[in-house]
């Protein structure tokens, strides 16, 4: 029994039934909020829903029946051309990232996931692909980043500045010690003119320490991010012998001179605060390094846009294994002083962060049984 042919009327309900079923297939495609396309085995768009056509800034009719050459420019062209041979020769499916100019001229970071289209007798007909928009996730994961990294920041700069208050208040704090050690242990030996002297240095080195504590915690208060340059005119002079003055106490327990030589009044363009924790800590550090009945001498020496401070001493110098890490951060560098005094390693780390903020250079010479120079520039203050 033979199957009757299908008759003129049964091939125009199948015609507009497949007219009917892709309409439903373009409307569908076109609910899709992403850009869409097919190729066929050649490359060439055979369909894709409106979302692709805007993207492009073309109707579809240009886009249909086109390849990628004739829609995009040559490199992204023959980039996307050897996606799809890749896709053709080698895999399934396809995943790459790509950043894509649109048609009214914005960038987005598009992800695009293609398919192949595999026949009956497992041939490739063609290839399915959508465009899925990323710039707003890759905006906001740069934003997390960018956060992270301040938080990392403000964590660092707590970090800092509790070092730098510690470190700070150490110097003081040892003279207050040992002073009030000497009078506990040897009070007998002291006749009531240096047991007034001893008490009265006591007394001035606790007035200066509360004032440097005070200054420290009401800089560490301004510092809401990174720490803060804020330079202004300086007369050197003026800072130095503040910072001499504050360190006698504690070059006056191993009996070290402190020498600043005058020099003109010398003015220099710095952020206060951080002027005087670079002297602080060079100066204590010098003290360290001396032997009693050393001496240490403080200078400034103008060039022609900067100034050249020298922090020397006649201590113990330093060896040049050491002198290579002194400044090195990730080594930590730190040695007992001429009487067993402790430090953390952080003040020179300190000190060359905040001359390199002034665009200054800090560097050391030495000898070992002879002693040490620091030295450091700053610009000279400018008046425009």
């Amino acid at each position: 029994m033979t199957q009757d042919k299908p008759t003129y009327q049964d091939l125009e309900k199948e015609i507009i039934k497949l007219k009917l079923e892709l309409k439903i297939q373009d409307k569908m495609i076109n609910t899709i909020p992403n850009p869409l396309f097919v190729k066929n085995k050649d490359f060439i768009y055979t369909n894709c829903n409106d979302a692709f056509a805007n993207y492009l800034g073309l109707p579809k009719s240009k886009v249909i029946n086109s390849s990628v050459y004739d829609i995009a420019p040559k490199e992204l062209a023959d980039k996307y051309y050897n996606a799809d041979c890749e896709l053709r020769d080698n895999l399934e499916n396809q995943t790459y990232e790509c950043n894509v100019k649109y048609a009214d001229g914005t960038f987005h970071d598009i992800i695009f996931h293609k398919a192949n289209i595999i026949n009956e007798k497992n041939e490739f007909c063609g290839i399915v692909g959508i465009m899925l928009d990323i710039t707003e996730r890759k905006t906001t994961e740069q934003a997390l980043k960018e956060n992270q990294k301040n938080l990392l920041e403000l964590n660092a700069t707590k970090d800092k500045l509790f070092s730098i208050i510690a470190h700070d208040l150490r110097t003081p704090f040892n003279s207050i010690l040992g002073f009030s050690e000497l009078l506990i242990e040897d009070a007998e030996d002291f006749d009531e003119l240096e047991t007034e002297e001893y008490l009265k240095l006591i007394n001035t080195t606790a007035k200066s320490t509360l004032v440097l504590l005070d200054n420290l915690l009401n800089w560490a208060k301004s510092q809401n991010g990174p720490i803060i340059y804020k330079p202004k005119k300086i007369v050197l002079s003026s800072i130095i012998e503040e910072t001499v003055k504050n360190s006698n106490a504690t070059a006056k327990i191993k009996n070290i001179s402190i020498n600043q030589i005058q020099t003109d009044k010398i003015a220099v363009n710095a952020d206060e605060n951080m002027l005087k924790t670079i002297l602080r800590n060079l100066i204590s550090n010098a003290i360290k390094f001396t032997k009693p009945e050393g001496c240490i001498t403080i200078s400034a020496i103008p060039k022609h846009t900067y100034v050249e401070i020298s922090v020397s001493d006649n201590g113990v110098g330093i060896n040049n294994k050491t002198l290579k890490k002194l400044f090195d951060i990730s080594e930590n560098t730190t040695s007992k002083g001429t009487e067993k005094e402790k430090g953390s390693g952080l003040g020179l780390i300190l000190c060359k962060e905040f001359v390199e903020k002034h665009k200054g250079d800090i560097w050391v010479e030495s000898e070992i049984g002879k002693g040490s120079v620091f030295k450091f520039t700053l610009p000279l203050y400018n008046k425009k």
